[in-house]
């Protein structure tokens, strides 16, 4: 299609050279879709990893949180146990609450026994962390220098095996004496008379009473772990004890 110009009366020429920019235009916007979306894909491919690690570190945090509860819920009751036993042990054997103070009036039959035959100053119960430990004067159980159980002894162990016969706990049963050496065929040593004297307890306790002999250990410590001193025969009567620990 052509013109004129009515001025200079020239001849101008209008034709379709336009449609090749518009058509440059079109292509570059094209182009620029064309890489918008291929980022848009990438990012969103990147975001999509992202958010499934976060789930995978999620899911991992929530198994570990669940397992640490369930520790929590194990050890709580662990706990709970082991209190209840430590709070029970002197309640469900001898039905003291408080020791020192029930001891005095207990008319539980072995606290009674040991009132009624003036013993209660050579029979002691402690509670600590071991558990409940009964701590007898020698002379309670046994001759001067001997391991032979005497009657008493025999009375009052089996009023102790009564006690234990139907627990599970474990029994740890220890000798001790003074420091004042002894020498005779039977017993060299300290050592000898007081694993002897606890190797009594626990053969009693086994073969006359029946109690299972894997619940037991014994320990005979010579003069070597008083607990007053040995200057003076009150402290020296103290040391030669035996000491039956139930154990938690």
């Amino acid at each position: 299609m052509r013109f004129f110009n009515n001025y200079k009366n020239e001849e101008i020429d209008i034709s379709s050279n336009w449609i090749l920019t518009y058509s440059d235009m079109v292509t570059i916007v094209l182009c620029f879709f064309i890489i918008f979306f291929v980022t848009s894909a990438n990012e969103n491919s990147i975001l999509y990893e992202i958010k499934q690690n976060l789930n995978s570190k999620v899911n991992i945090l929530e198994s570990e949180k669940e397992s640490l509860e369930n520790d929590y819920e194990s050890l709580t009751k662990e706990n709970e146990k082991l209190q209840k036993q430590n709070i029970t042990l002197a309640e469900e054997l001898f039905k003291l609450k408080n020791i020192e103070e029930d001891v005095n009036s207990s008319n539980e039959e072995f606290i009674e026994y040991l009132r009624e035959n003036d013993l209660l100053d050579d029979v002691y119960l402690i509670q600590n962390d071991d558990g409940l430990l009964i701590r007898f004067k020698d002379s309670v159980l046994f001759e001067s220098a001997k391991a032979d159980l005497i009657d008493e002894g025999y009375i009052i162990l089996d009023k102790i095996s009564d006690k234990i016969k139907d627990i599970d706990n474990k029994i740890r049963v220890e000798g001790f004496t003074d420091n004042r050496n002894i020498n005779t065929e039977r017993f060299p040593s300290n050592w000898e008379l007081s694993a002897g004297r606890a190797i009594s307890v626990v053969r009693y306790f086994v073969e006359k009473k029946g109690i299972d002999a894997s619940r037991f250990s014994f320990t005979g410590w010579g003069e070597y772990m008083p607990i007053a001193s040995n200057d003076t025969q009150d402290g020296r009567s103290k040391n030669r004890r035996i000491e039956i620990t139930i154990l938690k």
